[in-house]
């Protein structure tokens, strides 16, 4: 009877390390899994451009809307825009010249300075976005920035 007692005691502790060994080899394998997941073995850096969440219309908008705030001592004001052909810049200056804006062209760095002159009201700044906007739609046009012509 001993004997049976003692292999049955035996059996029990070599079945409880069995399930504890077994339970530690699973533990083990999924915190690996849980490491690759999480920290992945990668060569190669992760780069991923962000895209700015505001257009660069919306900046001209803002820009030329925050004039009204402003004495007429400011004017003129100079707008700047980019372009990637001479044609393309040409078409923008035919356009804002059909609304009644000058503009200057430098061939080297392909860029169109338009001068602004008019007023600081709000409807005169209206009109002049508007205008702005439909040419830079219509060519391409990359908007730059501004400075006070003083």
């Amino acid at each position: 009877m001993n004997l049976f007692k003692f292999l049955v005691g035996a059996a029990t502790i070599t079945v409880g390390a069995c399930a504890v060994a077994g339970k530690v080899r699973r533990d083990k394998q999924r915190r690996e899994e849980l490491d690759e997941f999480l920290c992945p073995d990668i060569d190669e850096p992760i780069e991923k451009e962000i895209q700015p969440s505001v257009s660069p219309l919306k900046n001209m908008e803002s820009d030329i809307m925050g004039f009204k705030d402003a004495v007429e001592e400011i004017l003129p004001v100079t707008l700047t825009y980019s372009f990637d052909s001479k044609e393309a810049a040409k078409q923008f200056q035919t356009e804002i010249a059909e609304n009644g804006l000058t503009s200057s062209y430098d061939d080297e760095d392909k860029l169109v300075d338009v001068v602004y002159h008019e007023g600081v009201n709000e409807s005169d700044l209206k009109i002049l976005s508007d205008t702005l906007v439909n040419a830079c739609t219509n060519t391409s046009a990359k908007y730059k920035g501004f400075h006070f012509n003083k």
